[in-house]
């Protein structure tokens, strides 16, 4: 298991701004934290260091681009040999509409959270894709109709406290 990072209480800070705007400069970040430019600086090198801040991203909408469709798929597989799962993890690290693979509990070995222009586009990914790996056993499309909530970030708040 990875070594857990313990947060300061200006880390805590840093990282709820730096979610909200990555872009921000460390004199901004330093203003909204009560804190000096270089102790923010040093901060975030320390985070980043450490594997707990891994990169900053845009956050782009799909559907502003095209792709309307999101669907959770469940998959299967009709056999676990490691040939197997190996070959399933490359083909989801090279099909760039899939957005997330998960291997989880019960019933399904994967859900993948997939993006695609239309339902077509969708089935097309299924068929020509996935299904000619030839050891996919099932898989179970939930088309998502609308979202609640989406997002990235990681609530201080939620972030266990070291103890004393």
């Amino acid at each position: 298991m990875d070594e857990i990072f313990e947060l300061l209480e200006l880390d805590r800070k840093i990282l709820d701004v730096l979610q909200d705007d990555a872009r921000l400069s460390s004199q901004e970040i330093a203003k909204r934290v009560y804190s000096s430019p270089s102790s923010v600086w040093r901060r975030i090198r320390a985070m980043e260091d450490a594997g707990v801040i891994s990169g900053f991203r845009v956050t782009v909408d799909a559907e502003k681009l095209g792709l309307r469709e999101t669907i959770l798929v469940n998959v299967s597989l009709d056999r676990h040999t490691p040939e197997t799962t190996a070959a399933f993890a490359e083909f989801v690290r090279n099909s760039p509409q899939v957005l997330e693979c998960y291997v989880g509990t019960g019933a399904h070995d994967y859900t993948l959270k997939v993006v695609a222009a239309d339902m077509r586009s969708h089935f097309d990914f299924l068929q020509a894709g996935m299904i000619q790996l030839g050891f996919i056993g099932k898989t179970d499309s939930t088309v998502v109709m609308s979202k609640i909530k989406e997002t990235p970030k990681i609530a201080s708040e939620i972030i266990p406290r070291q103890r004393p």
